[in-house]
């Protein structure tokens, strides 16, 4: 019982770390190769995520080691790249070569991308210029 639990806060805090968290860090600090940790930890600190799994969070928006990840979450690059492993056989089919970009994919929802909105009634009648 407390496995399903805990497996169950994991895909919720995932799902926010996909879905939240990566749009978050590229509007604060543009688009880059990886984050660095203090970045994730700061951005997950001020959406008010949940920061029991945040191995995870550094883990997508990064492929390599630092001091800081040391420092602050223990994660060595051997444990870093199991939780990368994870994440990809989960979500990338296992390619664990996966990218910033490649994550920042997953969260943009397709459909209308703006513009202006086309006059339905005046388009069925053939009077506009689109």
């Amino acid at each position: 019982m407390l496995d399903y639990l805990r497996r169950r806060r994991l895909r919720r805090a995932f799902r926010c770390y996909l879905g939240e968290l990566g749009p978050a860090l590229l509007k604060r600090y543009g688009p880059q190769d990886q984050f660095t940790v203090k970045q994730v930890l700061a951005t997950i600190h001020d959406l008010h995520l949940d920061a029991r799994f945040v191995a995870y969070a550094v883990a997508l928006y990064r492929r390599d080691a630092s001091s800081n990840c040391i420092a602050l979450l223990g994660l060595d690059q051997p444990l870093l790249d199991s939780l990368r492993g994870e994440i990809a056989l989960a979500l990338f089919s296992g390619d664990g070569s996966y990218t910033v970009s490649d994550v920042l994919s997953l969260t943009r929802k397709s459909g209308w991308r703006g513009g202006p909105a086309p006059d339905w009634m005046a388009n069925k009648h053939g009077r506009t210029s689109l």
